[in-house]
């Protein structure tokens, strides 16, 4: 019975981030055009003339169902034209649940600009961006329908070779979406706090998401991110920070804090800054994250776990999400070879 138990919740998980929230990935600020349309090609004070990200994400495997897991990948620039500071670059997100087989793409190009540039004389930083791209929804044909129920089987039991009345033909859509954002950030040098805020609305098209024929609009989603790196030392920063989305009556709140230690090291006579990361965060009645993780000059390697807090753990033991993400920050002239070698 406690297993039936188990995958009526994972069930009921499943309906309602269909009915309400996207997917999320608990490393948000590495899935940063997700965040925020802004972010594209915007570096701030970081180096590099492009950065490839990618985020991978298995959760609720304490069901003894099959997970839940999540992909994104990302490549984007700072690009010049014409003295004006834009960034160009494009992200793929991908999310398939372990229940029903519900998969949900995302493919969006990215463009960003930098607002103030030079009027800031690099002590303030405002860039816009907009994001227009398509998303795929689709259920596969394995789902069992309540008409399928045989009393007779087994004491009782689903009949898949019973016909559902289902036309399992059109269980899948394309739809157009469109997501726009701002993003503000203090990067006054001769200062040690460094505070920055970010807003994105998301789903601007309204596109139809019903499988039925009928009107299901997809819902707009807001998100709010913020924080303040403080800079305590030439080695150490701390980083408090937020995120706040908002969907069709649901939300999600994130408070937490991050921390990078600066460290020098000589490997082959050469000398590398590296950086240990760590990292906590509390997502409000549902998990604490906790971040682990290293960063080399053209590497960031993180490592995260979801600490199941709702009143799933009864069924799970607190088991979550694991999350795992990797950022190559690319030179002109420096292979990937190279820099991995460094790493």
């Amino acid at each position: 019975m406690k297993k039936y138990i188990t995958y009526i919740a994972a069930f009921v998980l499943t309906g309602s981030i269909l009915k309400a929230q996207d997917f999320h990935i608990s490393q948000y600020d590495v899935g940063n055009m997700y965040l925020n349309p802004a972010l594209t090609g915007m570096y701030g004070d970081d180096k590099g003339d492009y950065k490839v990200y990618v985020d991978t994400r298995s959760q609720w495997r304490a069901f003894g169902v099959k997970p839940y897991f999540t992909t994104y990948l990302a490549y984007d620039m700072p690009y010049t034209i014409k003295d004006k500071k834009v960034g160009f670059g494009a992200y793929f997100v991908n999310n398939r649940t372990g229940p029903g087989n519900f998969n949900s793409t995302g493919f969006m190009l990215s463009a960003a600009y930098n607002i103030l540039d030079k009027k800031a004389n690099g002590a303030h930083y405002l860039t816009t961006g907009l994001q227009l791209g398509l998303f795929y929804k689709a259920f596969n044909n394995n789902i069992t329908y309540d008409v399928q129920y045989n009393p007779y089987n087994n004491g009782g039991s689903f009949d898949q070779n019973i016909a559902s009345g289902e036309n399992g033909n059109g269980l899948s859509l394309t739809r157009f979406d469109a997501n726009v954002g701002m993003f503000y950030k203090y990067l006054d040098k001769s200062k040690k706090a460094h505070p920055y805020i970010g807003f994105a609305m998301s789903h601007l098209s309204r596109s139809n998401q019903s499988f039925i024929g009928t009107v299901d609009r997809v819902p707009f989603k807001y998100v709010v991110n913020g924080g303040c790196d403080f800079q305590v030392d030439e080695k150490f920063t701390i980083t408090p920070r937020f995120y706040y989305a908002n969907q069709a009556k649901a939300y999600e709140a994130n408070m937490g804090v991050m921390m990078s230690y600066k460290l020098t090291s000589d490997f082959s006579l050469k000398t590398t800054d590296w950086r240990l990361l760590a990292g906590f965060d509390y997502r409000y009645k549902d998990a604490c994250v906790i971040n682990l993780g290293v960063r080399q000059e053209s590497y960031m390697l993180r490592f995260s776990y979801d600490i199941n807090t709702s009143y799933l753990k009864n069924y799970t033991h607190s088991r979550g999400a694991f999350e795992v993400s990797l950022v190559y920050t690319g030179i002109k002239g420096k292979s990937f070879i190279k820099s991995l070698t460094s790493f």
